[in-house]
């Protein structure tokens, strides 16, 4: 229908079986296969080369490439593919000597597959396992045919070979560099050069493929037609069909050469079957409910000469891309709209939806600016033309693209701010810490699992402030802190809109040179992170950082800033260089001190003591930072310092320090520590030895109220040999005297312990006999206190007892027998009691018990009578008015007064106010007869002493 000799597309996106077409864009990559051919065909040598490029990027494109290539310069070519079903081998028999001769190993994609599910698991595959060791084999053996004989023959005929192994990164880079990378490395492997394909494919080049198929497979009429300029090259297509094809596959993320043919060969179908794009956008999922020519135009969003009611005007800029200016002035404009434009690689500009695109033109690259407003471009000015209006263009997704410019002109304004862009660069680079202030800018400072981090972000704006920088930085370099907080990596991040780059970074560089907290042997630049971006770059760090924002609006994975991979690069280097300082202790169930020994032991000797590599090193540089002597505290805080201590496992600051006293570097002395010295080191281990004659005996002194327990008791701690002739022998000494003396503490401690507890058991019972002689006093002549044990204590105790509960029993009753006259004197008897050997105080206890008895009952009656007397005495007063204590002579008087008998009087009175009186009663207690009583009861009512219905 259009004049073609076959398909230019293949349906499923792979090369045709009868190639016509050549590949675009692979001029670098083969250049770099070519100097593999000539290495092989001008010496004698195999060569292993390896194309690395993802799923649909062109591996086998680039080998039919290098397969014409290789036939014109006279090679003999053997292609073969990987495949996990079949037979993996290489045609080797034809190779004659001297025959340049080229293997094209082709990856297919379902080893790939295997390896990105499986990752390192598919190692249990036996098909792929066994695929990878076949492989491995045969290009060992091509490479090295001396060795392969049984599998070659003749070793002779096997030079000039070259091999080109195409593969993608899984499984190169996941598989086979980690499982046979004897093969497989670049460095330590065979492979000569790894060529990795370019992953850019912007949109010129998809025009250019597209246009150069269209040629290849185009009949003798059509290219007629295409030279006498009747036909255009891209027919049946056009421009605006090839964006909306682009810009489709942007949206999916899919902007490879294989998605964007396999599209182009369905639009080629499609087309033959008298179909428009609009069929094929409706088909990807892009349905929305307006008119085809509208969608296509709507989506295709690059401008069309055509006016139409739907479209508004804007200005075309057709821009050569050699013109740095011109396109400055483009991408300022781009920039506020979201997008960017690389001015040094032509790969990565491409196309942005409504804003512009770029074309191959007679072998130069021009952009096609896309602008609501004139630029100041006019002799680049195509003109007038006419794109869709942003009411269509929403239709088919345009509002994020406004959204996106309304975004980056906001972000673009707040990063004029110096410290709102420190700010951002701090954010992208993810730092979480403690922020503290330094010299034109501010520092973070983290904790990064055991790493002890800093990220200085500094603002030059004026030329001062690098002096002030330079002077800063040198001194927390050679301290290796930033306000107080100790670092063991660093990141200098320096901005300025008034210095270039190269002005900061010569002012910096020294600085770098130093070294590391100036005792390290290492440079600063081992241990620090450095990115400057001066007036030169102060805008592309601007610009990043707002493509950067946008990508995180948008939710999208986009490249972070290129500083944050230069950081994280220089990081991990940095951390390589700082856990070659870190330590570690491996004791088991070792007491530290028994480790440690052993260790300055194995170190002395020679050895390589596990976790203790770095060891000399780090003793090497603490030797540095003092002259003769340094304070044993100061040491311990220029360790945790200058080395990353939080890494070390089971080892601190103090175990150095200790490790440099065994080892003998380190003498103490009081509170400080020398250097080795002959004329000191004897008084050290004299001092030792001294500690040591000091454990020989144990004494312990526990104090009673009795007197002081004494117990000591002698340990046999052998003797030491005394040799120190140089530091070995001094340090040897001092090992086993220092082991001497911890074994003597050991010793020491557990006798000490042992006689600790017999002391406190004699002091206990002297103790307890104590409380007893406090109380009673007169038991000490019967208490021999050099004998003392527990029969005594508990007997003494006993009778201490039983004197207390008679001493209890007659305080309740002493009282009681004063008050009745008793004799008994209780004191009296006991202390007579206590003073005899064994007392008997159970029957004296018995005998108190009885009489107590008595003397309650007698007490009882008394304070009946003293009660009886006081009522009595109340009732006369009440009556009578008589003011006496004399019972006696109160009823005498009353007796007296009114003739009546006093012992009726004193009966009645008895019985106080308003008791009964019964006539009989009284008769009988005063023996008086019944006439008597009643006559004198009447005397008494008479006198207002009694009351008649008191008489029963």
């Amino acid at each position: 229908m259009y004049a073609f000799v076959d398909t230019p597309f293949s349906p499923s996106g792979v090369t045709h079986l009868t190639r016509r077409h050549r590949a675009v864009g692979f001029e670098k990559e083969l250049e770099e296969l070519k100097e593999a051919l000539k290495v092989a065909k001008e010496g004698n040598n195999n060569v292993l080369a390896v194309v690395v490029a993802p799923y649909g990027w062109g591996k086998s494109e680039l080998l039919d490439e290098l397969e014409s290539l290789a036939e014109g310069e006279g090679f003999d070519v053997y292609r073969t593919a990987l495949s996990l079903e079949g037979e993996f081998a290489i045609e080797i028999a034809a190779k004659k000597r001297d025959k340049p001769m080229l293997v094209l190993i082709d990856e297919a994609d379902e080893l790939s597959r295997v390896a990105a599910v499986h990752k390192l698991g598919v190692l249990g595959d036996e098909k792929f396992v066994k695929t990878v060791q076949k492989v491995a084999t045969y290009i060992r053996a091509l490479l090295e045919p001396r060795s392969y004989k049984h599998l070659l023959g003749d070793p002779e005929r096997f030079n000039k070979i070259t091999i080109v192994a195409a593969l993608t990164p899984q499984l190169y880079y996941t598989i086979l560099k980690n499982i046979v990378p004897d093969v497989f490395d670049l460095t330590s492997g065979r492979v000569y050069k790894e060529v990795v394909i370019d992953t850019r494919f912007p949109f010129w080049q998809f025009v250019e493929t597209v246009k150069q198929r269209l040629l290849a497979y185009s009949a003798g009429e059509r290219m007629k037609k295409i030279e006498a300029g009747a036909l255009n090259p891209l027919d049946p297509f056009t421009l605006q069909e090839l964006a909306a094809v682009y810009h489709l596959a942007k949206k999916k993320g899919e902007v490879a050469p294989r998605p964007l043919l396999k599209l182009m060969a369905r639009l080629f179908q499609l087309k033959k079957e008298g179909h428009r794009l609009a069929h094929l956008l409706r088909e990807e999922g892009l349905n929305p409910d307006i008119d085809d020519e509208v969608l296509e135009l709507a989506f295709a969003a690059v401008p069309v000469d055509v006016k139409k009611p739907y479209l508004k005007e804007v200005y075309v800029y057709r821009i050569p891309f050699d013109d740095k200016d011109a396109l400055s002035t483009a991408r300022e404009y781009l920039i506020a709209r979201g997008a960017e434009l690389d001015l040094k690689d032509p790969k990565n500009i491409s196309f942005e939806p409504y804003l512009y695109y770029t074309l191959l033109e007679e072998g130069k690259l021009y952009v096609y600016l896309v602008s609501e407003e004139e630029l100041g471009l006019e002799r680049y000015l195509v003109g007038k033309r006419y794109i869709a209006a942003e009411e269509v263009a929403k239709l088919v997704g345009w509002e994020e693209a406004q959204t996106i410019a309304a975004l980056s002109r906001e972000y673009g304004q707040r990063l004029e701010n110096p410290n709102a862009l420190l700010e951002e660069v701090e954010k992208a680079l993810g730092v979480d810490g403690i922020k503290l202030r330094v010299c034109c800018g501010y520092a973070v400072w983290q904790n990064n699992m055991g790493l002890r981090e800093a990220y200085l972000f500094l603002y030059i704006d004026r030329e001062e402030d690098l002096r002030k920088i330079t002077e800063a930085l040198s001194h927390i370099t050679a301290q290796g802190v930033v306000n107080g907080y100790v670092v063991d990596y660093l990141n200098i991040f320096i901005v300025s809109r008034v210095l270039l780059s190269e002005t900061i970074q010569q002012a910096i560089s020294p600085l770098m040179s130093a070294y590391w907290k100036r005792f390290f042997p290492n440079p600063v630049s081992n241990f620090a992170t450095l990115e400057i971006y001066g007036a030169d770059k102060y805008e592309k760090l601007r610009h990043e950082l707002i493509r950067h924002a946008i990508d995180k609006f948008l939710k999208r994975e986009g490249k972070p800033p290129s500083f944050v991979d230069a950081v994280r690069l220089g990081r991990e280097k940095s951390r390589e260089q700082i856990l070659r300082y870190t330590l570690a202790l491996k004791r088991g169930r070792e007491k530290r001190f028994i480790a440690l020994l052993k260790a300055a032991e194995a170190l002395d000797a020679g050895e390589e003591v596990e976790g203790l590599a770095a060891y000399h090193a780090v003793e090497e540089i603490l030797l540095r930072t003092f002259d003769d002597s340094i304070h044993e505290k100061e040491l311990k805080s220029v360790v945790a310092t200058l080395f990353p201590v939080n890494l070390w496992r089971d080892l601190r600051e103090d175990d150095v320090v200790e490790l440099m006293k065994l080892r003998g570097v380190l003498v103490p002395m009081g509170e400080r520590l020398y250097k080795y010295r002959g004329d000191i080191v004897r008084s050290y281990v004299a001092e030792v030895l001294k500690q040591i004659e000091a454990l020989r005996v144990v004494e312990v002194e526990v104090r009673t109220p009795l007197g002081t327990v004494k117990l000591a008791k002698k340990i046999d701690l052998g003797e030491i040999n005394i040799s120190v002739e140089d530091r070995k022998s001094y340090a040897k000494t001092l090992r086993e005297a220092l082991l001497k003396l911890h074994e003597a503490r050991e010793k020491y401690e557990k006798v000490k312990s042992e006689l600790e507890r017999e002391a406190e058991e004699k002091a206990k019972l002297l103790r307890k006999i104590s409380a007893v002689l406090d109380k009673f006093p007169q038991r000490r002549k019967f208490i021999d206190l050099a004998r003392l044990n527990e029969e005594v204590v508990r007997r003494e105790e006993l009778i201490a007892q039983k004197a207390e509960e008679i001493a209890n029993m007659w305080a309740s009753a002493r009282h009681m027998a004063e008050a009745v006259g008793s004799e008994i004197n209780v004191e009296r008897d006991l202390s007579l009691l206590l003073e005899l050997p064994e007392p008997w105080l159970d029957e004296y206890a018995a005998h108190l018990r009885i009489r107590i008895s008595e003397i309650e009952k007698r007490y009882a009656e008394l304070i009946e009578l003293e009660r009886s007397k006081k009522v009595a005495l109340d009732w006369i007063r009440s009556k009578f008015g008589i003011e006496t204590e004399d019972l006696e002579s109160a009823t005498s008087a009353v007796a007296s007064k009114l003739g009546v008998k006093k012992r009726l009087i004193e009966v009645i009175a008895k019985r106080g106010k308003g008791a009964v009186l019964d006539v009989d009663e009284l008769a009988k207690e005063t023996g008086l007869n019944r006439e008597e009583v009643e006559k004198e009861l009447e005397i008494l009512h008479k006198a207002g002493a009694v009351e008649k219905r008191y008489v029963a």
